[in-house]
């Protein structure tokens, strides 16, 4: 009998290397591992051996079911296929993994062969976390779009399958019934659950989305579903393009006195409140938006005052570029009232905001703007 095509093709992937070598006995721990691995990513468990059976197995719930568990013979299907891979962590493995032991190829082809059974057995079963089923949730057009509904539906997802479901939403979020307020609430749910390098890998896929598009439902989707906090994530070259993208969009944006619809610019309001501070061209951005500013065309004045002010001031709290310390400079010196209530609204709150000193000497001729300690 050959081996090699009476088995899974993935089981004899993981076991060829040392079975062609001979090395029976390693070729049989890498069929267990294989079959461990199977199951933790059908279940999203991290155990091992009869702890990780007893977790996928067990209960009147299991995370791996074989059959609908009715009978009393299904029943005893269920339980007899935990005990048999208890088995084999105990029997065959542990063995083979603590002590010396040689195995012929006739013992390690009965062993394997049983070990690709069992492998099949569980392929065919059902899994209490389908990725499918779980994702029809997420695009569900009555999502409840609340912090706790978003943070219950991404506990639910097992650890090992978060990358996973973040990278098909990623991918499928130009779902024409999806709520795009809702997939934002479940992404930022999502992200705060996974690790360090799981956001990385998610955010090459992003990379990728964003490589040679122009488009504006793959741009205001991106922007809008995922936290600003990761954007330099992105591949430097691919951000510094659609950085540029947004530039010129906003640059042209205005908004329309009759409708107090936006004209142009649409997909620049798409952006998280604190994106603007991640781009490395702030000066550049500044200075765009102070001459739409002064541009004395109320259609753009308007377009910034609703989308943009906040998201500069916040850019330039720490560090002002001149752009804006001269716009604000000049106005408190000509005493315009808009820009005084502009730069009032913006540091009256926070007694330790760095403009109080920036602008010290022209506050003297404004005593008007004062802290105010908030009522809580």
């Amino acid at each position: 009998m050959e081996l090699k095509i009476n088995i899974k093709q993935e089981l004899w992937e993981s076991i060829e290397k040392n079975y062609e070598n001979e090395s029976y006995s390693s070729a049989i721990l890498d069929a267990i591992h294989q079959l461990t691995e199977t199951i933790r990513n059908k279940t999203g468990l991290e155990g091992d051996g009869s702890s990780l059976v007893g977790q996928a197995f067990g209960s009147d719930s299991p995370k791996i079911q074989l059959n609908k568990m009715q009978t009393e013979s299904e029943k005893n299907v269920q339980k007899g296929m935990g005990e048999l891979l208890r088995g084999v962590y105990t029997a065959i493995r542990n063995p083979r993994s603590h002590d010396k032991h040689i195995d012929n190829k006739s013992e390690a082809d009965a062993i394997i062969l049983f070990l690709d059974y069992l492998l099949k057995v569980i392929d065919n079963s059902k899994v209490q976390f389908e990725i499918e089923s779980f994702l029809g949730r997420v695009f569900d057009k009555y999502y409840v779009c609340t912090d706790e509904y978003s943070k219950l539906l991404a506990d639910e997802i097992p650890k090992r399958q978060r990358l996973n479901i973040a990278i098909e939403v990623v991918l499928r979020r130009k779902n024409e019934t999806v709520d795009i307020h809702g997939l934002k609430s479940f992404m930022f749910s999502l992200l705060e659950r996974l690790e360090e390098n799981e956001i990385k890998q998610l955010y090459v896929v992003i990379s990728e989305e964003l490589k040679y598009t122009s488009e504006y439902e793959d741009l205001y989707t991106i922007l809008h579903i995922l936290p600003s906090e990761y954007w330099n994530l992105i591949n430097k070259a691919i951000k510094i393009r659609v950085e540029n993208i947004l530039f010129q969009d906003v640059k042209s944006g205005t908004i329309d006195a009759k409708t107090g619809k936006c004209k142009e610019g649409a997909l620049g309001t798409w952006m998280q409140m604190d994106l603007i501070s991640r781009f490395a061209n702030i000066n550049d951005w500044t200075g765009m938006i102070i001459d739409k500013m002064k541009s004395g065309n109320e259609g753009e004045i308007a377009y910034v005052e609703r989308y943009f002010w906040g998201d500069i001031c916040i850019a330039n709290r720490d560090e002002i570029t001149f752009y804006l310390e001269w716009y604000i400079r000049d106005g408190l010196e000509e005493k315009d009232p808009i820009i005084i209530e502009k730069l009032m609204e913006e540091i009256k709150f926070d007694e330790d905001h760095p403009w109080w000193e920036e602008f010290e000497e022209e506050l003297k001729e404004h005593p008007g703007i004062q802290h105010v300690e908030l009522p809580f």
